[in-house]
This record gives structure tokens, sequence and C-alpha cells, in this order.
């Protein structure tokens, strides 16, 4: 929910103040926003509550026809969000479903480059997931959240923490997203990026970044259609080391 506050907010930009303001100058606005919107009932009570949080924190009137727009906008996206499927949960990653996770980390190493399953499991395969996912929950580097679609586990996305050398705030960076190739086109996808984006908010994240294969066009219009930009002129560099 944070998430659509944010990006109508910023979208709409208030005083005219972004980009040349600082990304995070609307938090504490945007924070009592997504509070009004829990207890609002109709458009209107949405706009009047908009038109009141800025109004107080400029501490000058906010004229009301801006607030109703901004306010149908979060409504209406808010709407779409809650119509996700009621029978996706997002988990953590634990020791207690980790068995369960095995094929997950099979499908995203056995999938190409454009999010193709090529081939199903090996027994040896899924006994090397097994250890690479305890290695994942023995480290404090990874954040990993599973999907469960009517009780399956179908999908996960991991994620980890870096820094922004520019302003000190932490930034999120989505090392993979995999939904198995049966639970594909139920919004499996668009829920795991919906909560790490929340998370990424609460933290005061800087931004959240990641990289795709650029054949991989269903996983690039997904990110686009998050609002992801992509950078050009920065090249990737890796370093394997033993």
């Amino acid at each position: 929910m944070g998430n659509i506050v944010r990006q109508v907010i910023h979208e709409w930009n208030p005083y005219g103040l972004l980009p040349e303001a600082p990304i995070d100058e609307f938090d504490s606005e945007i924070e009592k926003v997504v509070q009004s919107l829990t207890v609002a009932s109709t458009v209107e009570e949405l706009a009047k509550s908009i038109q009141e949080i800025f109004s107080s924190n400029f501490g000058e009137p906010f004229r009301y026809e801006g607030c109703f727009i901004a306010a149908k906008k979060i409504w209406e996206y808010s709407i779409e969000d809650k119509s996700l499927p009621a029978n996706i949960e997002i988990v953590s990653l634990t020791h207690e479903n980790a068995y369960h996770s095995r094929n997950l980390l099979c499908g995203f190493n056995n999938s190409s480059s454009n999010g193709v399953d090529t081939k199903a499991a090996s027994i040896e395969e899924l006994e090397q997931s097994g250890q690479v996912i305890k290695r994942i929950l023995d480290t404090d580097l990874a954040i990993c959240y599973l999907a469960k679609f009517e009780s399956h586990y179908a999908g996960f996305i991991i994620c980890s923490w870096g820094i922004s050398v520019s302003n000190g705030h932490p930034i999120l960076r989505i090392d993979g997203l995999y939904v198995a190739s049966e639970f594909r086109n139920k919004g499996i996808a668009k829920a795991l990026m919906n909560h790490v984006i929340d998370l990424a908010n609460e933290k005061k994240a800087t931004r959240i970044q990641l990289d795709t294969d650029a054949d991989n066009i269903p996983a690039s219009s997904l990110y686009v259609s998050f609002g992801f930009e992509k950078i050009y002129g920065k090249e990737v560099y890796m370093l394997f080391c033993s």
C-alpha cells in the first residue's frame, strides 16, 4: 500500500519540489496518507485527509482539486492492488520450509536466460539446492521470501542490503526472483515485488536495484511496470573468488 501512495505522490509532486529535493521529501506525508487510506470510506474523505496533511505540514492552505485527483488515483490503484488472489501468502524462508523450497531454487537455476524452465530437477540438483538454502539461512547477508499459492510453494524472491555512498541510505538489491512455471500469470511475482518494495520503503531505502538478462522479456516487462528504469552507460563487472 505504501508503494502505491508513494508512486502517486511523487507523480503529483506537490509544490514542484522534486526532483531537486531529496527523494524522501514527502515521506512523513506519505506515511500519514497511508494511515488515512486504511480508515477512509470514500475518495472524498481521502482527498480531504490529503488536503489537511499537506496544508498542516507545509503551513499553507492546499487546493482541494489537486488532492482529489491524487486521492482518486490512490483509491483506484489500491483497489487493483487488493485484487491480488487471496490465496497468495508471502512467508519468510526458514529452516522449517527449506526442504519444500528446493524445487524452486532448482527451477531458478535450470531456467534459461529468457525465464523458460529447461528441465526437471534431478536428485543431485535437489540435494545441492538444499545445501545452498542452508548457506542462505546461515548468513545474515540475505533476505528471502517465499510465495505460497493454495498451500503450494510457488515462487521466491531473494534480496540483500547495500549502502548508498552518496547519501548513506540503504539500497535493496534484488538478487533473484522466480515463479514456478505452473504458477505463472497468477499475480505471484507481483505479490513478491510488492512485498520487498514495502520493505525498502519501511527501511527508508534510497532505491531498489537489480539486473536481468537482456532477453528476459517477461522479467523486464514486470520491472518496468513497477517503475524501474534501465540505467544506460552502466556496465556490470564481476570478479569470481575461489
